[in-house]
């Protein structure tokens, strides 16, 4: 039994040669992006687009004098509901909003539903706010059952005929209608702009035959897409994405003790599950993302860039395949700024393509916003990452300093077991770390934190020990009791 495949986007077969020759060592194959759509002008490439969609009448046109009986076909698979002549209330509606949502969820797409289609010929006229999508889908026989399952056209038209004689292949439910949902997400990614590949060593969504061994796009997919529109970050702040510190994408507050991470999805395998999409990436030389993050005190921050990728097989349909080392595609740099990412603060440009950068325990002496820079150098191709930034607060050595002399020492413990137990009144010379006017446990933990440390004044940054602490005051009110027992042996003051 002969396998179903996608059929080749028809008529610019002639036009992808000379491009098979120049991006195959690239990895996806592109043909072009939109340029021009109902909602205007899509801007330059790695620039976020917005497509609008629609369903054609049944009845109008298709090349090769046919004509559209998709949502005929659609009823009759699945059933027609309640929603009368507003087709989002089919049952069949959510499967091709699930489809193109999924590739919205991983570049800069976003999609708007178009519920008018005025029934012009598929395939001759533009999209039109209110009037027709951008992309118009219809369906009709192309060869019946098994064989062809479905084909698109490229940009600036995008749209989908799907084959109407493949009624028992459509309407298996597995995988939550994997089958069609998958067919619908490749003849998307064919009117975005990519054309077939073919990999011996991986699975992706753009080979020219259909597999139900994944779910939607998978990692070759994504970087092509993300190549012509960016990653999904560039659809903030209305379309100017993060491109400078005042378009950052805000990580929020960053804790005591807590990393922040972005771009967690990508890793070493092609695979890429139904639910993954923190994919990042520098998509061309021209390309920057920011993004902005806030302490709370002063903090100690360190921030790595880590290129993200997997490596395999590639290359178009019926071509010579080459092995592309995705993570070694650019070389990332990174930069950290103050407030309003007008300073530089630090910089990390040391390695080469394929290798970590780092900014390792800067010291932000104030609380408030500041901004990472990613950049990369990548012959204008793309380049996955993950960005990590930890922070943690810096010690005020001077609260645990019992006798003020600079340092963190066993002395300091003793002027706080000296004073332990007292309940009002308690000043800091009396091992009052906290300012709550007693000398508890909680003394004792600040402390415990801090020693050793043998500074020579308040205004020196403190060695930070991994000295273990309680995980609650129990456990620190039982050393206390430990201590307090074996007294002796901790050194006394000299007279």
């Amino acid at each position: 039994m002969q396998m179903s495949r996608f059929l080749h986007p028809p008529w610019i077969l002639s036009l992808l040669i000379g491009l098979w020759t120049v991006q195959s060592a690239s990895g996806f194959i592109p043909y072009k992006r939109w340029t021009d759509t109902a909602s205007g002008w899509t801007g330059s490439a790695g620039d976020p687009i917005t497509l609008t969609w629609s369903f054609i009448p049944d009845g109008t046109d298709i090349p090769v004098k046919k004509k559209s009986d998709l949502i005929s076909f659609l009823d009759t698979t699945f059933g027609i509901g309640d929603g009368g002549s507003d087709l989002t209330q089919r049952p069949w509606f959510e499967i091709f909003e699930q489809s193109f949502n999924r590739w919205s969820q991983l570049a800069g797409i976003t999609y708007i539903y178009e519920p008018k289609d005025d029934g012009h010929p598929l395939s001759s006229f533009s999209g039109w706010l209110g009037r027709r999508g951008d992309i118009r889908i219809g369906g009709t026989s192309i060869d019946g059952a098994s064989g062809t399952l479905a084909y698109n056209y490229y940009p600036d038209d995008g749209d989908m005929v799907i084959d109407t004689g493949d009624a028992s292949y459509f309407s298996n439910g597995y995988g939550n209608y994997l089958r069609l949902r998958n067919t619908i997400m490749h003849e998307n990614g064919h009117g975005l702009g990519l054309d077939h590949v073919e990999s011996d060593t991986s699975n992706f969504l753009m080979e020219p035959y259909i597999s139900t061994l994944f779910d939607g796009p998978q990692f070759d997919d994504i970087r092509g897409m993300q190549w012509f529109y960016g990653d999904a970050l560039e659809k903030e702040h209305l379309g100017e994405g993060n491109d400078s510190a005042a378009t950052a994408s805000d990580l929020g507050l960053i804790a005591d003790g807590e990393t922040v991470r972005i771009g967690l999805s990508a890793g070493s395998s092609t695979y890429v599950p139904s639910t993954a999409a923190d994919f990042v990436s520098i998509d061309r030389n021209s390309d920057v993302d920011y993004f902005s993050f806030t302490i709370a005190a002063p903090s100690i921050v360190d921030v790595t860039l880590i290129p993200r990728g997997p490596t395999f097989d590639q290359g178009p349909e019926g071509g010579a395949q080459t092995s592309i080392n995705t993570m070694a595609i650019g070389d990332l740099a990174l930069s950290l700024y103050d407030f309003g990412g007008l300073s530089l603060l630090a910089m990390a440009d040391e390695t080469g393509t394929g290798s970590a950068e780092k900014i390792s325990s800067i010291h932000l002496e104030d609380a408030g916003e500041y901004f990472v820079r990613v950049s990369a150098t990548s012959d204008d191709n793309i380049q996955f990452y993950r960005l990590d930034i930890a922070v943690e607060a810096i010690i005020d050595v001077a609260l645990a300093d019992f006798d003020e002399d600079g340092d963190i020492d066993a002395f300091d413990f003793n002027t706080w077991q000296d004073h332990f137990g007292l309940e009002t009144g308690a000043m800091h010379t009396q091992g009052d770390a906290d300012g709550d006017g007693d000398v508890d446990g909680a003394d004792f933990l600040e402390w415990q934190r801090t020693y050793p440390n043998p500074t020579n004044g308040f205004n020196e940054t403190p060695l930070l020990h991994a000295i273990p602490e309680p995980v609650a005051l129990t456990q620190a009110l039982l050393l206390i009791l430990t201590v307090l027992c074996r007294r002796q042996l901790v050194a006394n003051r000299p007279n």
